[in-house]
């Protein structure tokens, strides 16, 4: 029975999220624009941001990714 409610619950969830979008997530308290410069050192590699590629998928489905250039 556990399995006929899960999928349901899925199938439920999907239609909801095609109609209303994804969960409104914030910090809890106005944020300030962003700040930094644009030659401002990758967190991950150290390279300026300048270099890098940042991809935001349409459907807001997928997380925005960002592509280290390559050494």
């Amino acid at each position: 029975m556990a399995g006929r409610f899960m999928s349901w619950y899925s199938r439920a969830n999907e239609k909801l999220i095609s109609v209303a979008g994804p969960a409104q997530l914030g910090a809890g308290h106005p944020e300030e624009p962003d700040r930094r410069s644009a030659a401002a050192p990758c967190p991950i590699c150290g390279r300026p941001m300048t270099e890098h590629t940042v991809s935001r998928p349409d459907g807001q489905r997928d997380a925005t990714r960002l592509t280290c250039p390559i050494p």
